[in-house]
């Protein structure tokens, strides 16, 4: 049980992986990874997901037609606002913390709001 515990909570890092970075790419024009490390995330998503279709995958709507044969999320139009957010905290931490965040992000068209922590 243990396996297939860790193996869903890999196929959803890896999904949200996929989209982090395709989100950073296609839509900012920004890269903090490879492309080699980005297919090596895309064939392991695809791996896990032919293992354990059954699974309930957030965002599948988006990331089924995306892990076709170019692995590219070049066709989503409209990504989840968890998405942005954490492809630009991502982006922030690696490439501009010497900027102040609501800057960084609103100097590429959106918003950055301050959402409380959960307790």
């Amino acid at each position: 049980m243990a396996d297939r515990t860790d193996e869903l909570a890999l196929l959803r890092r890896r999904a949200r992986q996929f989209l982090v970075h395709s989100f950073l790419y296609y839509r900012l024009g920004e890269s903090v990874i490879t492309d080699e490390a980005f297919d090596r995330i895309a064939d392991e998503l695809r791996n896990l997901r032919a293992k354990h279709p059954e699974a309930d995958l957030p965002h599948a709507d988006l990331l089924e037609p995306a892990l076709g044969p170019e692995a590219s999320g070049f066709a989503i139009r409209t990504y989840p606002p968890a998405i942005v957010s954490a492809a630009f905290k991502v982006l922030y931490a690696t490439t501009h913390a010497d900027v102040d965040f609501h800057e960084f992000v609103e100097r590429r068209g959106y918003t950055a709001e301050i959402q409380p922590h959960e307790a």
